[in-house]
């Protein structure tokens, strides 16, 4: 029975290990599609599209994991909700990787004409906190944190959709008054909303570690 439950332990350490490493992948390109959208710079734009297949790989190596970890070891209570949460998760970031590719393939598109300065910074600095909650949110999962420290991880969402409303209307006045600025404005909105969904993917990545800590499900958003 000792022996089970130590494999079993061993096994959820390792997909929480491997959750992390796939987070941090997450979280680089991320931050390559910031540096990417500051600098327009096409070659990296590739190269994130590129790298995003690894991404896509670990996601579906990580979720047979958890499956053969189900069947094999039968875990059960915080275990359980552990190993499922690891599954989730894996699709969570895996979706959170494709928002970079898809700055990037903006990035692509837009190659005739640079964004604008002043909405790029704008879109920089809420892009800025919503990965740092999600990665203060996989930090936490990964260092068993208790609920007030996973939420604490995600109290930046109200002040993240506040920036996004106020970055829309901005942008919508200036595709009013400039026809020539639509095209260029409907990227940048684009834009904004990946990283905003950055956001609100953290608070689901943050109600899942929640989950495993305190086995119920609160609503973040």
């Amino acid at each position: 029975m000792i022996d089970h439950l130590s494999l079993i332990e061993k096994r959820r350490s390792h997909l929480q290990t491997a959750v992390s490493d796939l987070g941090t992948l997450v979280i680089a390109a991320l931050n390559k599609s910031i540096d990417c959208l500051q600098r327009q710079d096409l070659s990296l734009a590739t190269r994130i599209i590129e790298e995003d297949a690894r991404i896509n790989a670990q996601r579906r190596t990580l979720e047979q994991e958890c499956l053969v970890t189900l069947a094999a070891y039968k875990p059960a209570g915080e275990d359980l909700r552990a190993v499922g949460t690891c599954m989730e998760l894996a699709s969570e970031l895996e979706r959170i990787g494709d928002y970079a590719a898809d700055v990037a393939r903006i990035i692509l598109r837009n190659s005739e004409s640079p964004l604008p300065s002043g909405p790029v910074t704008s879109i920089v600095e809420l892009a800025g906190d919503a990965i740092g909650m999600l990665d203060k949110t996989l930090s936490a999962f990964a260092a068993h944190g208790d609920e007030s420290a996973i939420r604490a991880a995600v109290a930046l969402e109200d002040q993240v959709d506040r920036q996004e409303h106020a970055f829309i209307d901005r942008v919508l006045d200036a595709m009013r008054s400039d026809a020539d600025f639509v095209t260029t404005g409907t990227y940048l909105l684009w834009i904004v909303h990946n990283y905003e969904r950055v956001a609100d993917r953290a608070t689901n990545v943050a109600e899942r570690a929640i989950y495993v800590a305190c086995g119920h499900t609160p609503d973040l958003d």
